[in-house]
């Protein structure tokens, strides 16, 4: 695929073949982009990172020069582009493998924001209980009272847990039995089409004013999980639209796949969180509220974080392990030591 284009383009095409491809929960997502910073999807517990799908690319370095970069070809500048970053080159084509799936036993469970501190924990023990072939969610909700809000949302605050399983529905609903317990609200879960799965998360339809940010976790367990909902939970007058902590684990985790610079995330949990910022006032209230979700949950911090979920500059933040850095600043030096290309987390020639 060429630069610019987006999930929703790769999903339809990809769909008439009975193939998927490992896009994001937002159809409207560059490709691009989103697989330089890694590539989390509704599939990352069974296929690992987007990123480590990539066969080739076509990249325009800092002095001008168009290289095909692949296994064989530039060997050391197609790591990097793998999970790196994009301080590298510019993409104008992108190669990768795609999935014999066309359909998935997806959903979401909602339940008033009150039982929050329920959910959340029966989710997090049942997380280490499910195969490698879900990939689940944790989530608080906060959605305004506007008129672009389904009905059964607006004005509310609930807490979901979303999950995207590569079974049959047998045994799908026996999985998520431990959560139908809890008598969820909502209860969408359903035979799904690879091209719905963009409705799953409820993401806005189109561009939003907002501001976010992310970390990864070593684990939830309870002191982290009531530090989070000291911050975000029931009774708490946060600004946040969203707040999610992803599972990871499974082809995620360490050593499970090979890849690029960025093969896996060293971490149990990725947490994502966003406000709508329509005005300065409400810029302020958020970055507020994302300050005290990071302080609060720092003593569960994992050491690197996920490029893609961190929209935030932070002095020494870490995205790979230092000897991963070293040799991402060893090919940005061979490939653009004027520091021509620079991204938003941007990798710097060594020496300089």
């Amino acid at each position: 695929m060429g630069a610019g284009v987006v999930w929703a383009e790769v999903t339809e095409a990809a769909a008439g073949h009975g193939l998927a491809g490992l896009g994001g929960t937002a159809a409207d997502v560059g490709v691009v982009g989103y697989t330089l910073g890694g590539g989390l999807s509704w599939f990352a517990r069974s296929h690992g990172l987007a990123a480590n799908h990539v066969t080739a690319a076509t990249v325009v370095i800092g002095d001008g020069r168009v290289l095909r970069v692949d296994a064989e070809h530039e060997p050391e500048l197609f790591w990097a582009i793998r999970g790196g970053g994009g301080s590298f080159g510019v993409i104008t084509e992108l190669e990768f493998g795609l999935f014999p799936v066309s359909q998935v036993y997806a959903g979401a469970m909602y339940w008033p924001l009150e039982r929050a501190e329920a959910v959340l924990t029966r989710w997090r023990d049942w997380t280490a209980t499910v195969p490698d072939t879900v990939t689940s969610l944790g989530r608080l909700l906060r959605f305004p009272p506007v008129e672009e809000i389904p009905e059964p949302f607006r004005g509310r605050g609930l807490v979901a847990v979303e999950a995207v399983a590569q079974l049959g529905p047998s045994q799908a609903d026996d999985l998520l039995a431990p959560l139908r317990e809890l008598a969820p609200e909502m209860d969408t879960f359903a035979p799904t089409p690879v091209t719905d799965l963009h409705l799953l998360h409820l993401d806005p339809p189109g561009p939003t004013p907002a501001a976010g940010d992310g970390f990864q976790l070593t684990g939830l367990p309870d002191g982290a999980l009531a530090a989070l909902l000291e911050v975000a939970g029931p009774g708490r007058d946060a600004p946040l639209l969203t707040l999610e902590a992803r599972h990871l684990g499974g082809a995620l985790a360490p050593g499970a796949s090979e890849g690029g610079a960025v093969s896996s995330l060293d971490a149990a949990f990725a947490v994502f969180s966003a406000g709508i910022t329509p005005d300065a006032g409400a810029f302020g209230a958020v970055n507020a509220t994302l300050d005290a979700l990071a302080a609060a949950m720092t003593p569960w911090r994992a050491a690197t974080s996920y490029r893609n979920f961190t929209e935030r500059r932070a002095e020494g933040l870490a995205f790979e392990p230092a000897h991963v850095l070293g040799r991402l600043q060893e090919v940005k030096k061979t490939y653009d030591p004027l520091d021509i290309i620079r991204a938003n987390h941007p990798v710097r020639p060594i020496g300089s």
